[in-house]
């Protein structure tokens, strides 16, 4: 289940959610779309289960590989990771084994957060979303 209550949000609350999201919705859009289109992206069936954020993908054209991947739950903060490549959006729940391309774990890989130590302002380079490659498929 997702963390977050769209049934108590407003209008402009679950617009926000789903442009945060990369989801797009028409204009004219009722509130009941916006809600089910939420839910999915983050995963919630409504039944209690989840699914997974990403389906095992078939060997594109370019034979592209693939990797079974996971990343790394965060105590505070439980949303999904968004993982953007040259225009398409992959929403990957945080501890759930997903299959992904190979440019989604280059770019999961190149997102890392500069930490400096403050004595010898020595700057070390941390993962953003640490991730774990499982196998390659």
């Amino acid at each position: 289940m997702s963390e977050i209550n769209t049934e108590v949000m407003t209008r402009e609350e679950l617009e926000a959610t789903a442009k945060d999201l990369g989801l797009s919705f028409p204009h004219n859009a009722g509130d009941d779309t916006l809600r089910t289109k939420i839910s999915t992206a983050l995963g919630d069936t409504g039944n209690g289960e989840s699914k997974p954020a990403a389906k095992p993908a078939k060997k594109d054209e370019a034979g592209e590989k693939h990797y079974e991947i996971i990343i790394a739950r965060h105590d505070q903060d439980k949303q999904p990771v968004p993982v953007g490549v040259n225009g398409k959006t992959w929403l990957i729940q945080r501890g759930e084994k997903v299959i992904v391309p190979k440019r989604v774990v280059d770019n999961l890989s190149n997102a890392v957060q500069f930490n400096y130590d403050p004595a010898t302002m020595k700057r070390t380079d941390i993962q953003s979303y640490p991730f774990q490659i499982l196998r390659e498929v």
